[in-house]
C-alpha cells in the first residue's frame, strides 16, 4: 500500500511566518523522501485574504516541492473556503486499514461559514479580501463568532461532517476546517488539524490504520541543524 498522508488549513500567504513555510516545505520534503501520497484537504494557501497565487509566490520553496509531488503523480488537492479553486470537492480513497475513506474539507457543514451572516461575510471576503481593513474585520468577526460558538461549533461540525460518512457508507472521513485535529478508535469522524504557531498536523493512513502525527518547529530546527531534514517524524 502506499503511504498517504493528509494535511489541511496551512493558510500560506505573504503575511506568514518564515517558520510556517518552513513547516510545510518539510512535511512535503519527507513525503517525497518516503514515496507517501499527499492529500491536502484545503485552505493550504489563502487565496481569499492574499489573492489567487500570492501565497505560492511568497513560499517558492512550498510551490516547487507540490511541483514535484504533481509530477509525480503522488499529490491531491481538494478545495476549502480559503482556495476555493484549489482542486476537488472530495477525494476517496481504499485504505488497507481504514478502508473506504473519504476526504474532503468541510467548511459547506461550519454552522458558522453555513449561516447568512457567514455568508455575506464570505462574499465580502472573495470581492475585498486583500484590503487590509477587510481583513481585519472578516477575522475579528470569525473570532468573535467561533469564540461564542466555542465547542459547540465544533461538536455541530463534527455531527454535520460524521452525517455525511454515515449516509455515503464510508467507513472514515477526514475533514479539515476546524482546525482541531480529531481521531478516535471507532470513531469514523477524523480530523487532520491545522498548522499551527508552533507545529504541523496531520493524519496518516498506513497498513497499521490511521494516525494522527505531529510535525513541531523544534524538532524540525534540530533536523535542519543536523542536515537531516528529509528524515521522517519520531
Amino acid at each position: 500500500m502506499t503511504l498517504v498522508r493528509i494535511a489541511s488549513d496551512w493558510h500560506l500567504a505573504p503575511r506568514s511566518p518564515a517558520r510556517h513555510g518552513r513547516l510545510a516545505r518539510a512535511f512535503l520534503a519527507r513525503a517525497r523522501a518516503d514515496g507517501a501520497l499527499v492529500v491536502l484537504n484545503g485552505d493550504v494557501f489563502d487565496d481569499l485574504f492574499a489573492g489567487a497565487g500570492r501565497g505560492e509566490a511568497a513560499h517558492p520553496e512550498v510551490a516547487a516541492e507540490l511541483a514535484t509531488l504533481r509530477a509525480a503523480g503522488r499529490l491531491r488537492r481538494t478545495c476549502g473556503n480559503h482556495d476555493p479553486d484549489a482542486g476537488e470537492a472530495r477525494v476517496v480513497l481504499d485504505a488497507p486499514g481504514a478502508g473506504r475513506v473519504l476526504v474532503m474539507h468541510g467548511h459547506a457543514a461550519d454552522p458558522v461559514n453555513s449561516s447568512a451572516l457567514g455568508r455575506l461575510g464570505d462574499g465580502i471576503s472573495r470581492r475585498f479580501g486583500r484590503l487590509a481593513a477587510v481583513r481585519g474585520a472578516a477575522w475579528l468577526a470569525e473570532a468573535a463568532a467561533r469564540a461564542a460558538a466555542g465547542d459547540r461549533m465544533v461538536s455541530i461540525f463534527r455531527e454535520r461532517c460524521l452525517a455525511i460518512v454515515e449516509r455515503e457508507g464510508f467507513d472514515l472521513g477526514v475533514f479539515g476546517h476546524v482546525h482541531a485535529a480529531y481521531l478516535a478508535a471507532g470513531d469514523r469522524y477524523a480530523n487532520a488539524g491545522a498548522l499551527h504557531d508552533d507545529r504541523l498536523e496531520y493524519l496518516e493512513l498506513g497498513e497499521g490504520g490511521p494516525r494522527l502525527v505531529t510535525l513541531r518547529a523544534d524538532e524540525l530546527a534540530a533536523s535542519e541543524r543536523a542536515g537531516i531534514d528529509g528524515r521522517p517524524p519520531r
